[in-house]
């Protein structure tokens, strides 16, 4: 018993898995739809009615037909009844300019999408209470009335001599129509969803340095303007950094770009090391990157400055280092660090420059 218990679970979530799972429906959107179709089924009880009165079948009748579509029209609009509303799923996406976690932001209606269940984990499916309706109407109907009135349910001999069997066909082909609308709207659901994960993978690679594994300069220049002005609301310190390594083109020449590949990788990763989550250290361009350095003081990023340049193996640096005035743009900010970079090599590199 227990085998047969284990093979009906399985063929259980098998067909779970073919029903849509709402995971491209936000919950307004799953509420709307749903309470559309609730409405189209209330329109479906009283053209039931209608025409069965237009078919001088009389009030009585017309309700008697419109009676089993309205219990599961009942059913769906029932609070009780019905699937709880939907909530939306933690996620979470790796912050590619952070390095840490945090919930992700859509742009321009990318980005990772909400997963869409009930309270009770169930998957919120806003088309079966049709199929429940037209599949009970049909194959109630079609058995008690056919068995009590063949003759006005079915037109033919072979179904008026047995409505049983021929209630039973006639529901496997509502059925079958339901479950083939319900599988293609999962795999096109599938299809989306692959696509949107695909979009999401090309947006990250779009936005780190594919050498080094940090955020690119497109980052940077997105990112600087957004943490001065984060640093104006909040009247919190914000240091910048610019960091070369030293003779690196003479290094490059003399041991391959192969050995300096593996210098700018394994910098990057023993920087990435010394600095603070909330840090933002990006590859400004060859040899040279850029450090972020929000709700920190100049004394702060003088001590970070120093591990960094502890850490950097097989070559030196020299740094540049600018505290915001709460003044300055972002061109002004990066121009100042780079001009105490320039310092820091003209007194013979393997240094730090705070800027004036």
């Amino acid at each position: 018993m227990s085998g047969i218990t284990a093979a009906a679970q399985r063929a259980g979530r098998a067909g779970r898995g073919l029903l849509p799972t709402g995971q491209l429906l936000t919950s307004e959107v799953w509420a709307r739809r749903h309470q559309g179709i609730v409405w189209l089924l209330w329109a479906y009880v009283a053209g039931i009615a209608v025409f069965a009165v237009a078919r001088g079948n009389g009030p009585a009748h017309g309700a008697t037909e419109a009676s089993l579509v309205a219990v599961f029209a009942l059913a769906a609009s029932h609070p009780v009844l019905d699937r709880r509303a939907p909530r939306v799923g933690g996620r979470a996406r790796a912050d590619h300019r952070l390095g840490r976690d945090r919930p992700p932001l859509r742009r321009g209606g990318r980005g990772p999408l909400p997963l869409l269940r009930d309270d009770r984990g169930h998957h919120p499916v806003p088309g079966l209470a049709a199929v429940r309706a037209g599949l009970g109407y049909v194959v109630v109907h079609h058995t008690v009335l056919g068995t009590l009135a063949p003759a006005e349910v079915f037109n033919h001999p072979a179904a008026q001599h047995a409505p049983w069997r021929w209630a039973l066909i006639h529901g496997a082909f509502v059925l079958a129509a339901s479950v083939a609308y319900l599988v293609n709207w999962r795999l096109s659901e599938r299809q989306a969803i692959e696509i949107g994960r695909l979009v999401s993978r090309l947006e990250g690679l779009a936005r780190t340095d594919p050498l080094t594994g940090v955020p690119n300069r497109r980052v940077w220049e997105e990112e600087l303007p957004r943490e001065l002005e984060r640093a104006r609301r909040m009247g919190m310190g914000l240091c910048l950094a610019m960091i070369d390594l030293d003779n690196f083109k003479a290094y490059n020449d003399r041991h391959g770009h192969q050995a300096g590949d593996l210098v700018l990788k394994e910098a990057a990763s023993a920087w990435r090391g010394e600095v603070r989550s909330t840090g933002l250290l990006a590859r400004y361009g060859g040899e040279e990157f850029v450090l972020l350095l929000p709700a920190c003081a100049l004394a702060d990023a003088v001590a970070i400055v120093k591990r960094l340049r502890a850490a950097t193996p097989l070559v030196t640096c020299s740094v540049g280092l600018a505290e915001w005035d709460f003044q300055e743009g972002s061109a002004a900010l990066v121009e100042r660090a780079d001009q105490a970079l320039y310092a820091a090599k003209a007194e013979g590199r393997n240094r730090y420059v705070t800027a004036s």
